[in-house]
């Protein structure tokens, strides 16, 4: 059995002897990461891995071809009627652990599974000069590799190689048998540098590099959670209690209700890979749109990244700002640190959503400097999708619903 201690720094996270409960559902503590210095400064450094990452993610892939032979058909037109899922604060025993907190400034990167890649992979104990943890095969009588090639590779040069492989892997006491994943024995460029013991993806099986079946979507066919869902909450500031909610809302963590949006696969040519939703695009103090796009929400994210010609009319609706490619970054803008920010807000159906300015500001560019880095990015990373990572759901609590193929929203404490 594989028992996976930890996901992309998390910590400890499975029961060594656990027991496969029939519906339930389970709370996991997420750990966050910075990419500002702490004096808020503006990290470029981090900034360049965090580009490559979403680059990798979304840039080079192709979406009208499928990833594996495996099919997935175009999502159907559903009902509105969402059936409110399972909430955790109606389970007396449910358990919170402590969140670890990396950074005692502003947090803007959080470790654990990510609801836009599809795989699981972790390193083994033969993989030579990975930080880890590291998972001993040897400790397992089900652990099975084949010799189908497992491969990810990152545009920063970043990479994990290894062999396609099948266990019983258990987060936080739900289990599936025989679970699909990356059996990792080589990690090269900014794997090295951070403690990682691996990745788990929550997004659709048509993304999965190793055409296994995702964790999740596992769960949800053999009957294991109380609602086919999984939610996110994002504390800011180095407060705890961060977490993901597998099978399970936390009416604790939000406020109001929560509303859903149907997924969108016309911008991937009918074919599911994320969980992406149809925006009208950020506006600013409640002027025109910067033009519509469909969004994935994406807890893998730090920042939100949106086609390179709504980024030009978003920041044209703010005072001072500057296209800052030729010295932040391709798509990053400036605008003047002494800016009284006032409302930025994307559109789902007739609703806007808010940002709170803190978490748009990255930082002034340099010590001492008068413009400061703005935390929305212009990048046309496929046929008219956006990224909305952390930076939106510090903001909305968000809920991802594999029953009713939809995402929801709702004011986050």
């Amino acid at each position: 059995m594989l028992a996976l201690p930890a996901l992309l720094l998390a910590s400890t996270l499975v029961s060594a002897s656990p027991v496969q409960q029939k519906r339930t559902a389970a709370v996991i503590p997420l750990p966050a990461r910075a990419v500002h210095h702490r004096n808020k400064v503006f990290n470029p450094d981090a900034a360049k891995r965090e580009r490559a990452r979403v680059y990798a993610k979304y840039g080079g892939k192709n979406f009208s071809q499928a990833f594996n032979s495996t099919a997935v058909s175009p999502i159907e037109k559903r009902s509105e009627y969402h059936p409110a899922p399972f909430d955790i604060q109606r389970r007396a025993t449910s358990g919170h652990d402590p969140l670890v907190d990396v950074f005692d400034t502003i947090d803007e990167y959080y470790y654990g599974p990510l609801s836009s890649s599809s795989d699981l992979w972790l390193p083994l104990s033969t993989c030579s000069g990975c930080p880890g943890p590291l998972f001993k095969t040897s400790s397992s009588s089900s652990y099975k590799i084949s010799s189908t090639p497992f491969t990810i590779q990152y545009a920063d040069g970043s990479s994990a190689t290894g062999k396609v492989a099948t266990d019983k892997v258990t987060v936080a006491g739900l289990s599936v048998t025989k679970q699909g994943f990356g059996a990792v024995t080589k990690e090269t460029g900014n794997f090295l540098d951070s403690s990682s013991a691996g990745l788990m993806g929550l997004g659709f099986t048509a993304n999965a590099e190793s055409g296994a079946t995702p964790f999740f979507i596992n769960l949800v066919n053999q009957g294991s959670l109380a609602s086919n869902v999984f939610s996110f909450y994002m504390s800011r500031g180095g407060n705890s209690g961060s977490e993901l909610c597998f099978g399970c809302t936390n009416s604790a963590k939000y406020t109001g209700s929560i509303t859903y949006y149907s997924l969108d696969s016309s911008a991937t040519s009918g074919t599911q890979y994320y969980w992406n939703i149809k925006s009208g695009g950020f506006s600013y103090n409640g002027g025109s749109s910067s033009g519509s796009f469909s969004a994935v929400i994406d807890s893998g994210t730090t920042l939100i990244y949106i086609p390179t010609a709504a980024a030009k009319k978003f920041y044209a609706s703010i005072p001072g700002a500057k296209d800052a490619s030729s010295t932040v970054g391709d798509g990053f803008y400036t605008y003047p640190c002494s800016t009284n920010l006032g409302s930025i807000a994307i559109s789902f159906g007739s609703t806007k959503y808010a940002i709170n300015p803190a978490d748009f500001n990255l930082g002034a560019v340099s010590e001492g400097s008068s413009s400061c880095v703005g935390g929305i990015v212009g990048d046309d990373v496929g046929d008219s999708l956006a990224i909305i990572g952390d930076e939106f759901m510090k903001n909305w609590y968000s809920v991802f619903n594999y029953s009713t193929k939809s995402v929801g929203f709702a004011k986050a404490i």
